[in-house]
């Protein structure tokens, strides 16, 4: 098995999901195989990162240089346009939500990646899905803008995997509920919100 360094870029690291991942992965490897990014500026204290990059994920040169600058082995792709947002937003949540993955894959199909971590949700099931123990493989009803772009990454992941061997892994995401970040357009924003006042 080949032995290399694992240097991690994470996109969306400023969010609900990136802002606890960005600092347990520093944990793990060290900061400075840790690049956070973002479209914010960063702010001394949201996380350990050793380096962070604001940048827009749909610029597809500017997020190659990025990763051959600082020789990203894997990426924890997390930038996205939440459920309700998309709602409001449907083309560009397209472009958002699947791009940049598209790329991601395109990118580790040349080898200039090794892994690829992407979430999806349970937003992929939509109507007529039992409401306990769902299967693997049940047939997916997506009825947001948001679970219909889930479900095509899912596709892309599958499709990556199956005809190049990418190494893209994902896991379902019920709805997430954070005690450190603000809500951000997502199905949990409600609730996000009456945690964070307390």
């Amino acid at each position: 098995m080949e032995s290399y360094t694992e240097r991690i870029l994470i996109t969306g690291a400023l969010g609900q999901i990136g802002t606890e991942l960005t600092n347990r992965l520093v944990e793990i490897h060290g900061a400075d195989n840790v690049v956070a990014s973002g479209l914010d500026r960063w702010q001394k204290g949201i996380t350990a990162a050793g380096h962070y990059e604001r940048m827009d994920v749909t610029n597809t040169q500017l997020v190659r240089q990025v990763i051959k600058d600082y020789e990203i082995t894997t990426v924890y792709h997390l930038a996205s346009l939440l459920s309700g947002t998309s709602e409001k937003q449907p083309v560009f949540a397209w472009k958002l939500n699947l791009e940049p993955l598209l790329h991601f894959c395109e990118m580790a199909k040349e080898g200039l990646l090794k892994k690829i971590f992407w979430p999806s949700s349970i937003a992929v099931f939509g109507k007529g899905i039992p409401k306990q123990n769902v299967a693997q493989d049940v047939v997916l009803n997506p009825t947001t803008v948001y679970g219909i772009s889930k479900m095509a990454g899912e596709k892309w992941c599958e499709y990556y995997f199956d005809k190049y061997g990418v190494d893209v892994r994902s896991i379902r995401y019920p709805g997430l509920i954070s005690w450190k970040t603000p809500a951000g357009g997502g199905t949990t924003d409600y609730a996000v919100e009456i945690f964070m006042k307390r």
